[in-house]
């Protein structure tokens, strides 16, 4: 019997934690959050008679795409400043061109698209720009003359209100807490960094998980650098970045030294440098140091700069393959020493009660990420949809008036370049109908009290944002928007209906600009995105070459800056739309293998860069500069342009197709460099960097042989199939 009511109690105890935990849960509260502000927005607004409760409930619609955030009184103030920009220039413009409206919406549209080019273009809190966009077109009456300005006031309060609102709920009610993001996320990577180094000559397969998830770490890092504030982390962004900058060089240094299979000398690298085993024991040291240092807040021991003492005899008995594989490993040993040396003299200021203070990187990380492809060409679109609707408007003048135009130019940034298919947008919305229909005719009648009205709301909204992603909600939530609640309500079917299909329009309106003029198609991005990433690799190998001959060009200069900027965002977007094409329609292609290949590639765009910054750092190299001479890279270079150009690559060099042949050739030619030269011809320092970069080359080679085993397995043909 006592067992019986054990077993009962401990199922009940379980059957609380459940509850307690679902009801307790971070999707649960935001939906609260969220729903409790709209809520508010609209009982405010019919308390004190005001007509527009609706745009304050949009403007927190829009803020809460970005999901569950910390909130702050500084956040609310940007984006209340962001709302007043908008509004400001949306009435110059009324004011500047009153009655000429084609003028009017033409500077109108101009201005709309920066703020959204902007919206996709910042790393952060990007809502800021957004609600600038949004409050720019809702100021516009119409293009009615009287009172505009009294309306374009009165839009813009009701924005403020919903900002105020949702800022407030979410600093009060269980509120996000802002954490140190940036120290947070470097131990995280610390901890990586000291796996991967202790499994440098481990098994491939381990090695490159690790790497795959040193690059998602340094991914987040750099998002709380650029996305985090200085109230929340306690470090302005000079700061962060210079954290950001030894963080990301450190994992540079342990993709170099954990690239290769172990060395024939890997275990006996005593033999070449005496004391390259207090290198290894004070990187091991200062990687368990660190970790203890952010999570226990204690203080780091910093050991003294680390430089090799080589046998030179031990040394020259190597092959100059291998001699440059020691260097510049013996190279990469001492720079991970001086960037782990340097983070923790940063961990140790952080930790210090004194002001935080330590010298910044002069490599600066932009919040926005400027001139990408795919941004600009989303812009482009959204001018376009811009303009469509604006004619759609024109020409049936719609219920709803310009708020088709303004929710359509809007919520374009959500659709374009995005995995978001209007589609789906269109069935999601066509059950938010059917839900609304239901609402309007059986619940709305029924409510006779205020606090009928405002649970009314707030279940609504919980729905949508509790059981839909918060990206998609919006568009759950534009039922609530059909139901055209306000001070006074009254029903009408007929205008129900009729802007039920003013929504659809300006969806498939979205639906029609997801393919023209540039198709998004996971294909075809897939596509266009893989030859340009081979493009901009042929732009930084041919920038590099011409620096080298002394024949650089102001145009290569520009293709290089803008190279080194996109080339690993690049290879990041041909993983994200290589995982959303749909190999049902296209039986000939692996997606796992089509998967390796991006990663690959992003592998290679990390070495590429890595060489890049060598060899234009190293241009004054006598050594290097008398290598080149004579000597094209066109092995190389043309290799990646005939693939930029969506052709197949032809090796003109047999040896350059096989990696041992290769390897073996590069050893033959550095024989005969080195037998020309005179003894002392050249300084120690210039040797060294010689082979430096001699092995910086090779680990390029090889990272491309694996592009090019990986391409082999695919029929990328395939994707030219239409699938309709």
């Amino acid at each position: 019997m006592k067992e019986a009511v054990g077993a009962k109690q401990a199922s009940l105890h379980t059957l609380l934690d459940r509850l307690l935990s679902f009801s307790l849960s971070e999707k649960f509260k935001f939906a609260v959050k969220v729903s409790l502000s709209i809520m508010l927005a609209y009982i405010i607004s019919f308390a004190q008679g005001w007509e527009n409760g609706s745009t304050a409930a949009i403007a927190i619609m829009l803020i809460a795409v970005a999901g569950p955030v910390a909130e702050s009184v500084t956040k609310g103030l940007r984006r209340v400043v962001g709302t007043i920009i908008g509004a400001v220039v949306g009435m110059v413009l009324i004011g500047l061109f009153p009655q000429d409206r084609e003028l009017y919406l033409i500077f109108l549209s101009i201005c709309v698209s920066i703020a959204l080019y902007l919206t996709r273009a910042y790393r952060g809190d990007n809502t800021v720009f957004m609600l600038t966009a949004v409050t720019m077109m809702m100021v516009f009456k119409n293009g009615e003359v009287d009172d505009v300005f009294l309306y374009g006031i009165d839009r813009t309060f009701m924005t403020v209100l919903g900002i105020a609102i949702f800022t407030f709920v979410g600093i009060f009610l269980w509120p996000v807490k802002a954490k140190n993001d940036t120290v947070d996320i470097t131990n995280e990577i610390v901890s990586t960094q000291e796996e991967l180094y202790s499994k440098r000559d481990g098994e491939r397969a381990e090695r490159k998980a690790l790497y795959e998830k040193l690059q998602s770490q340094e991914a987040a890092l750099k998002n709380s650098v650029t996305g985090t504030s200085t109230e929340s982390s306690g470090l302005n962004l000079a700061q962060r970045n210079t954290i950001l900058q030894n963080v990301r060089q450190i994992d540079e240094l342990l993709m170099l030294l954990s690239y290769h299979d172990e060395t024939h000398f890997s275990g006996s690298y005593g033999k070449y440098v005496t004391n390259f085993d207090q290198a290894d024991h004070e990187i091991k040291q200062l990687f368990s140091s660190l970790k203890n240092a952010i999570g226990q807040q204690k203080e780091i021991e910093i050991p003294a700069e680390w430089k090799a003492i080589y046998d030179k005899e031990a040394v020259a008995s190597l092959s100059h393959t291998d001699r440059a594989a020691l260097i510049a490993t013996i190279l990469d040993i001492r720079k991970l020493h001086g960037q782990l040396r340097a983070l923790a003299e940063k961990i140790n200021a952080i930790l210090s009660p004194y002001p935080t203070r330590f010298e910044l990187s002069k490599v600066t990380t932009s919040s926005f990420n400027w001139f990408d492809t795919e941004d600009m060409k989303g812009t482009l679109i959204t001018f376009l949809i811009f303009w469509a609707t604006v004619i759609f408007w024109i020409t049936l003048n719609p219920p709803g008036g310009f708020l088709i135009v303004t929710l359509a130019t809007a919520l374009s940034v959500l659709t374009t370049y995005s995995p978001l298919k209007p589609s789906i947008l269109i069935i999601l919305f066509t059950f938010s109908f059917i839900f609304a229909a239901a609402m309007y005719i059986l619940v709305l009648p029924n409510i006779h009290y205020g606090w009928e009205l405002a649970l009314f709301i707030f279940l609504y909204a919980f729905m949508g944002f509790y059981f839909i992603n918060p990206q998609i909600a919006i568009f759950f939530l534009l039922g609530l928007a059909i139901l055209n609640l306000g001070n006074p309500m009254f029903f009408s079917f007929q205008i129900f209906m009729i802007t039920l299909l003013v929504f659809y329009l300006f969806l498939f309106m979205l639906l029609l600009f997801y393919y023209v003029p540039f198709s998004t198609k996971p294909e075809v991005l897939f596509r266009s995105i893989k030859e340009r990433f081979f493009k901009l690799s042929a732009d930084l190998l041919e920038r590099s070459n011409k620096l080298l001959a002394g024949k650089g060009s102001f145009l290569g200069k520009i293709k290089a800056w803008y190279a080194q900027k996109h080339l690993i965002a690049t290879a990041r977007k041909m993983q994200l739309w290589a995982s959303k094409i749909d190999t049902k329609y296209f039986d000939t292609l692996d997606q796992k293998t089509l998967l390796a290949f991006t990663k690959e590639c992003e592998t290679f765009s990390y070495f590429l860069l890595m060489m890049y910054r060598e060899e234009t750092g190293h241009r004054n190299n006598r050594l290097i500069q008398r290598f080149k001479e004579g000597k094209r890279d066109f092995t190389l270079t043309d290799t990646l342009s005939q693939y930029a150009r969506g052709t197949e690559a032809i090796n003109h060099e047999k040896t350059w197709s096989d990696p041992k042949k290769a390897i073996d050739n590069i050893e033959q030619h550095l024989k005969t460099f080195f037998s020309q030269m005179q003894p002392k011809e050249y300084g120690e320092d210039e040797i060294i960097e010689f082979y430096e970069l001699i092995a910086m080359r090779r680990n390029v080679w090889i990272s491309f042989f694996n592009c090019q085993k990986l391409m082999a397995k695919l029929d990328f043909n395939a994707l030219t199939r239409s699938r309709f």
